[in-house]
């Protein structure tokens, strides 16, 4: 519990201080990465993930999925949240509740299973992104076994403009014309 409340009490403090900028696009990530990088036999996996823009600054709710060499595969949904480190860099926390199947490869004790994740990405001019993410999967203790896995995830981010968006550029150019 006091894990949470740390978690909360840090995103509530960037939340109080956000500056208004233009919106993040939406972004779905996809590439390669290794599931159980801390054992003995590493996977392979691939992930997809997108996330969506929302009016609130810098928190965007994410969808993603992975599927490993090893037939194991997890679905989740959760939140993340933007800090940028100049205009280029961002480092992104996110936390994800999901279902995971161990096909042939690692049993993680129940099929509900929590993912948190950091990740750090270059952004590039078009919005688009190039970084990494680390992340930990596991039960939270719902039962007695809990083993876990941490993974390493190298990704693209393709920038999705919103419909919003790209209404405010068409009117600012409208009245430009006119």
């Amino acid at each position: 519990m006091r894990f949470f409340l740390l978690i909360f009490s840090f995103f509530s403090s960037f939340l109080l201080y956000a500056e208004k900028k233009e919106p993040i696009p939406s972004h779905l990530m996809v590439g390669p990465g290794l599931f159980d990088i801390d054992r003995s036999h590493p996977r392979f996996f691939t992930q997809l993930e997108y996330r969506w823009t929302v009016h609130f600054p810098h928190l965007r709710p994410l969808a993603a999925f992975f599927l490993t060499t090893d037939q194991n595969f997890f679905v989740c949904g959760g939140v993340s949240y933007d800090i940028y480190f100049g205009r280029r860099v961002v480092f992104t926390p996110s936390f994800a509740p999901g279902l995971y199947y161990h096909g042939k490869g690692k049993h993680l004790g129940f099929p509900l299973n929590f993912r948190s994740a950091a990740e750090l990405a270059f952004v590039f001019k078009n919005q688009s992104r190039f970084g990494a993410q680390f992340n930990h999967i596991s039960n939270a203790h719902i039962l007695f076994k809990n083993p876990g896995v941490n993974s390493l995830f190298i990704f693209y981010a393709i920038p999705f403009a919103s419909k919003k968006a790209s209404g405010k550029k068409s009117s600012k150019l409208d009245a430009v014309t006119q």
